[in-house]
């Protein structure tokens, strides 16, 4: 059985999921191995985190408040998963980040980076390919 609170939604929308390292590491051993108990995810991180299962268990709870993992039970044991795909966790982020603190302004971030010196000849090359990609056909070049 799939637990979600009563008429939530499997969206991100208007919940503010500001997303610690701590939990971008449990959310990408939960994509990558698909739904585990506390045990396992225990097993597969106390090693390199120090991680106890208690520790587990708050960043859990934590994250089931955000909206980020529900839960199925089988027998007596809890079974997480993420809510959401990697892609729209990760679209979420960008997205914050944009907003908190370029003012949503995605060239105002390129050109701070590229006055920092942030870009290398390959990611100039990749941005100039994106935007050719995306310029509608029949749009003259730029002089």
């Amino acid at each position: 059985m799939l637990r979600r609170q009563e008429g939530e939604e499997a969206t991100m929308e208007g919940k503010e999921a500001n997303i610690t390292k701590s939990e971008q590491k449990l959310l990408r051993l939960l994509w990558k191995e698909g739904a585990m108990s506390v045990m396992q995810i225990t097993g597969k991180l106390e090693q390199d985190t120090g991680w106890s299962k208690q520790a587990v268990i708050s960043f859990l709870k934590r994250m089931e408040a955000k909206g980020l993992v529900t839960y199925e039970r089988r027998g007596r044991t809890r079974f997480y998963m993420p809510v959401h795909s990697e892609e729209t966790v990760a679209r979420r982020e960008r997205s914050t980040f944009l907003q908190n603190f370029y003012q949503g302004r995605l060239g105002l971030m390129v050109s701070a980076m590229a006055q920092e010196n942030a870009l290398s000849r390959e990611d100039i090359r990749e941005i100039r390919k994106v935007l050719e990609e995306l310029r509608p056909e029949g749009d003259a070049e730029e002089s």
